[in-house]
């Protein structure tokens, strides 16, 4: 077992000793925005604010991480450098997502933990198609990060800005739009264990034409490769875990050899084979009686910690100046990313092939069944005492011989853009753009068709030997006349390749997604008088959206007909039409004060779905004195319901759940026991029977449907930040921001847990809980509970930024320079409400990228003559992982607390002449292991062992060069 690698240097108690210590050394920038850490700057679009201004006088926090910020961390993927930053929580990764089906390899930003689809990322300040089904959360695999300038991080409520999807705040990536000449950079990496191979290749070329250099293009190929990494490469993932036990005791029942147990008329265990009713195999394929600890099945030696990500991206820039005050401009962009997940061959049980109510498993007549088992079988359902009979084997086995649902995902994703912008005499400016997005998704896996495995299942004897096809058979004649071969599932490798092909679904399981989306938008902004403090700014704007998805299931996805439950498809589309505004009004300037004024935008959206909704924003700005300027905003923002979220159709789950009821009699004195009482078919059942229960058929037929709902409204969200930015005349190179935030988002789309759903109906008889929940009328049982989406939930989330940027030269040698960047989050609130009568659970102060109390980032750099040094840090302080985690086990509980957790990482870079660089970089310099977390309880994402907040790779080195001509 590992435990956490910590350098327990300072407390977590004291925010300022955090910050003063770390910065010491340093990790990933991200900083108001300072030209090389002087004040002042030409006036641009700042993030959070259509109105041009100088930089260093954003009104909203902005975070930035720029171009050079990319170099020292030698970024192969824009989401590994973004992770590192306080603001942004662990989206989909490619460390997460093994288990997807349409998410394989996808990766997502989420401001605060608040969710992917509540962030909204923009390229150049316009969207991006979403890379998921239905959903706007962008695939940031298409971005290509050596055409990055820089990413700016606004969090809190911007739709009054940018619209919806940006409740929790917008990430927006401005690309370069000017380069002469070509560059060309490759890189290779590798973990300390010779693993987890990164290679990438990038060529970014630009050049200027027509009269007088009027045009000029901007190119750029990526190839990338991540070779991903197993779970059976770590020691702490090799093997199957269960609370403090890993190895045999831990696997699988669902062995590749099979598990099977007689059963009689009512579905209960028969003890017909030696005194017991379970039996399997051992590696020569001779009969085992019962199940011995070391006869299942290893799943961690198949999965994937990270799953490979291969990326080929192409991008264009180009801008024609028509005249001095009118630039045509275009952007176009494509991306195909490829990917697989790694499974464990598919769990079968015997439920998966026979759906009937009446099906108790495999026939008895199986000619494949052991001799022994045979003689068993046949000697109870002779000895004339019916109650000993056997009537059916169940089984659970693992399809290794059989068909492989490890998928394989192909993602292309296009993108362009067209607009013309300019001025408008010498106070106004202008711009119109048309966006449109185009992002197709095909993963497939192999599956079963189910009616061909009952098929190969039903198989007979009809001759003296064992010759398949000949003397033993598929029953059913139309079967054998297309092709059915009877499948052997008794032992290992036992499936004749035959019979494993005739019973794979014709039709691959796939899923075919299409997201489309058009944005058309016109701005105008300017400063049309002076009210005499300065220029009034102001933008106005129109734009019109058009989102559309489409998720196309294979056929027997569709009917149900394969190892899934049945899943329809998805067809969704929306329209919006906005007007919005912005304005900054300067009230005072150089008189008591040095600055005051008010902002203010609004903007007002119509919905083909959910209708009018308005949202606003106003703040006010105050510098007392040069070098301290104060801000405060309040905004209230909206996000509509996405098209997923909307249009899914139910599909069907037998999701376990529990009823309260079952057990309850006449005496039972439990919190639920009288309102069960109170429903008369379970009154009549404990007067008739002195207790109310559940089968175990009944349990496993209690099914349900989830999905959409065309009801749901949009998410409604306060949001209020209120700082500082301190740029003193003493240090000109240096900018600290202090900036208090707070969001609240309600009406948040959720669903309501199953077994709550139950609960609650019965404490609190509230359509919002009964609606969910089915029973039967003349049994009292449920025997249906949906989950559908509604507008129910609540998050909160409050803390204090601190971001610093400073730079000094130290006279050590000529012309040497120290570049400290950092940002630190002390985490205030991080609270979920699941719906209004439900506890709140409040994680802040536990272990993770969204939920420890202090998190920090922060980078050092030295550079002389040629030479640069950097050492960057991250840092998240610790906690339980688990809120409200109970056990009875003390070395359990123990697992739970997570300690402080560092990371180191370093680069020496060389650079000659502006033309030619070398640089070679150490990833978690210490080689810190992340901690033993084992599956449940920890929610962990399975194959791990661990948590996606940690490294999981361990020391990784990273070689490159860039040639720029």
């Amino acid at each position: 077992m590992k435990k956490t690698v910590s350098a327990r240097l300072l407390g977590t108690g004291a925010a300022s000793l955090a910050m003063g210590v770390a910065l010491l050394s340093g990790p990933a920038a991200a900083q108001e925005i300072v030209n090389d850490g002087a004040v002042g700057g030409d006036t641009i679009v700042v993030t959070g604010s259509r109105i041009a201004r100088h930089d260093v006088d954003a009104p909203v926090p902005v975070s930035v991480v720029s171009n050079t910020d990319l170099q020292y961390d030698a970024a192969q993927n824009i989401q590994d450098t973004l992770n590192e930053m306080p603001q942004v929580a662990i989206g989909l990764t490619r460390a997460n997502s093994n288990f997807l089906i349409s998410g394989t390899g996808v990766a997502t930003i989420d401001l605060r933990g608040l969710g992917d689809s509540r962030t909204l990322v923009l390229v150049n300040g316009r969207r991006f198609v979403g890379g998921l089904p239905g959903d706007s959360a962008v695939d940031v695999n298409n971005i290509p990060t050596d055409f990055i300038e820089r990413v700016e991080i606004v969090t809190g409520g911007s739709s009054a800005v940018y619209g919806s999807d940006a409740v929790a705040g917008v990430v927006n990536f401005i690309l370069k739009d000017q380069f002469e000449g070509v560059s060309v950079r490759g890189q290779a990496g590798l973990t300390g264990k010779g693993d987890n191979a990164r290679y990438m290749t990038s060529v970014t070329a630009g050049t200027s034409f027509g009269a007088d250099d009027r045009g000029n293009i901007l190119t750029n190929f990526t190839y990338d490769r991540d070779a991903g990494l197993f779970s059976h490469k770590r020691a702490r993932s090799a093997q199957d875990c269960a609370g403090l036990i890993c190895g045999p005791a831990s696997y699988s029942s669902y062995a590749s050899q099979g598990r099977f147990q007689l059963v009689d008329a009512d579905g209960l265990a028969n003890n017909a084979y030696q005194s017991g009713s379970l039996f399997t195999f051992d590696r020569g394929n001779n009969v085992v009686t019962g199940f011995p600890a070391d006869a299942g099945y290893n799943r961690n030696d198949d999965r994937y910690i990270s799953v490979p990500v291969e990326r080929y991206l192409a991008s264009a820039i180009a801008n024609f100046d028509i005249s001095d005050s009118a630039k045509l401009f275009g952007e176009l962009t494509y991306g195909r990313v490829r990917s697989n997940s790694r499974l464990e061959p598919f769990a079968l049980d015997w439920t998966d092939v026979y759906t009937g109510v009446d099906d108790l498993g495999m026939s008895i007549d199986n000619p494949f069944i052991p001799a022994e088992v045979a003689a068993a079988i046949a000697a109870r359902n002779s000895d004339a005492d019916p109650d000993n009979d056997v009537a059916a084997i169940q089984f659970r086995r693992r399809q290794n011989d059989v068909f492989d649902r490890s998928n394989v995902v192909r993602r292309d994703t296009w993108r362009a853009v067209a607009g013309i912008r300019g001025d408008l005499g010498s106070k106004f400016k202008y711009e119109a753009s048309y966006v449109y997005g185009y992002m197709n998704d095909y993963n497939a896996s192999e599956d079963i068709d189910n009616r061909r495995y009952r098929n190969a299942l039903n198989a007979i004897r009809v001759g003296p030997g064992n010759v398949l096809g000949v003397d033993i058979v598929c029953a059913d004649a139309a079967a054998r006349a297309e092709g059915c071969i009877p499948i052997n599932l008794f032992g290992y490798d036992t499936a004749d390749p035959r019979a494993a092909a005739y019973v794979q679904a014709v039709i691959p399981k796939s899923q075919e997604i299409t997201n489309q989306q058009h944005v058309a938008t016109a701005t105008i902004n300017g400063t049309p008088f002076d009210l005499g403090a300065g220029d009034v700014g102001f933008a106005l704007g129109f734009e019109y959206r058009k989102e559309k998805s489409v998720s196309d299931w294979d056929t027997l996805t569709n009917t149900g007909g394969n190892s899934g439950n049945q899943t329809p498809d998805l067809v969704g589309s929306y329209t919006v039409k906005e007007v919005f505004g912005e304005v900054n009004v300067p009230l005072i300037r150089d008189s008591f004060v040095d600055y005051f004024g008010l902002i203010a935008a609004a903007r007002l959206s119509d919905y083909s779905t959910v209708g009018s909704v308005l949202s606003w924003n106003a703040g006010a700005e105050l510098q007392p004195f040069e070098g301290l300027r104060l801000r405060g905003v309040y905004a209230e923002a909206n996000r509509a319901p996405n098209t997923s979220e909307l249009f899914s159709q139910p599909s069907e789950t037998f999701a376990s759940v529990t009823d309260p009821c079952n057990g309850v009699t006449a005496s039972t004195s439990n919190q639920y026991a009288a309102a069960c009482r109170a429903v008369p078919a379970i009154q009549a059942a404990i007067a008739a029977n002195g207790v109310f229960e559940y089968t175990l058929a009944d349990l496993q037929g209690i099914n349900g449907f989830q999905g959409g709902n065309l009801n749901l409204q949009e998410e409604k969200a306060r949001t209020f930040t209120i700082g500082a930015v301190i740029t003193p005349l003493q240090m000109r190179n240096l900018s600290l921001t202090i900036d208090y935030y707070n969001i609240s988002i309600d009406r948040a789309i959720n669903t309501i847990d199953r077994t709550y759903a139950i609960q609650q109906c019965l404490l609190t008889d509230l359509p919002l809980y009964c609606d969910n929940v089915v029973r039967n009328a003349n049994t009292g049982r449920v025997t249906r509970v949906d989950g559908q989406l509604i507008n129910v939930a609540g998050y909160k989330n409050s803390g204090i930024d601190v971001g610093l940027r400073y730079w000094t030269g130290l006279g050590i040698a000529p012309d040497d320079r120290l570049s400290i960047t950092a940002n630190y989050t002390y985490l205030i609130e991080n609270s979920t409400q699941a719906d209004p009568v439900a506890p709140v659970e409040d994680a802040a102060g536990t272990f993770g990228q969204a939920f420890s109390r202090h998190r920090f980032t922060g980078r050092a750099a030295y550079s002389v003559d040629d030479f640069t040094f950097s050492w960057q840090t991250k840092f998240m302080s610790g906690g339980d992982y688990v809120l409200n985690f109970t056990s009875t086990n003390p070395d359990i509980l123990a697992l739970n607390k997570i300690d402080d957790y560092w990371l180191h990482d370093l680069q020496v870079r060389y650079d000659i002449d502006q033309k030619y660089s070398f640089y070679f970089g150490i990833d978690n310099v210490f080689d810190t292991q992340p901690p033993y977390l084992p599956g449940t309880p920890f929610g962990t994402p399975t194959g791990l062992e661990t948590g996606d907040a940690f490294d999981l790779f361990g020391r990784a080195f990273t070689v490159g060069v860039n040639f720029r001509f």
